[in-house]
């Protein structure tokens, strides 16, 4: 089972608060605390109880997002807790070889899914009902993505350890407001 430390609890509950008040969300995250899988375990929930629901991952470089059979990736993460999960809560007419492809994840009972995007291309795709950023102060060019991340979801959740100060994702650390459960 994935029992969830309290804090981690307090994870999940800002990232459902985030999405129902459509706000931006910043996970500033240490190591071995999960951040990213607990982010994983809500896209999940998310693609299988949201019908039309398009989530979106993006990361600097294409082997964080999406590195088949490699568990340090994200999807790959998404897929373990999938395929992990009983088999009543897999969706009708779910195929594990057919509808988790590289870079995407597709529910065929309600529609939805669960897309990867890197680089400068990360917010390029369709519209999104969520969107993680993945150690977004390590990025290239924030400002291109960002741009781009706006036209496309109403809420995106930045996830980074710290990279120093006065790049995009620490200066949205300062500005931004500390959540309280």
């Amino acid at each position: 089972p994935f029992i969830l430390f309290p804090r981690q609890r307090e994870l999940v509950d800002f990232i459902y608060q985030c999405l129902a008040t459509e706000n931006n969300g910043l996970l500033e995250k240490c190591r071995d605390m999960g951040a990213t899988w607990i982010a994983a375990a809500v896209s999940v929930h998310i693609w299988r109880f949201v019908s039309e629901a398009a989530v979106g991952w993006g990361s600097r470089k294409q082997e964080l997002v999406d590195n088949l059979g490699i568990p340090d990736s994200i999807l790959e993460k998404i897929r373990i807790l999938i395929r992990n999960l009983p088999r009543i809560f897999w969706p009708r007419g779910f195929s594990p070889d057919d509808h988790m492809p590289f870079m995407r994840i597709i529910n065929p009972e309600n529609g939805s899914s669960i897309q990867g995007e890197t680089g400068d291309n990360i917010g390029r795709g369709g519209r999104k009902l969520i969107y993680f950023v993945d150690e977004a102060a390590h990025l290239e060019r924030p400002e291109k993505i960002q741009a781009a991340l706006d036209d496309n979801t109403r809420v995106q959740i930045h996830i980074s350890s710290v990279n120093g100060l006065g790049n995009v994702f620490h200066k949205k650390r300062e500005a931004g407001v500390e959540w309280h459960p």
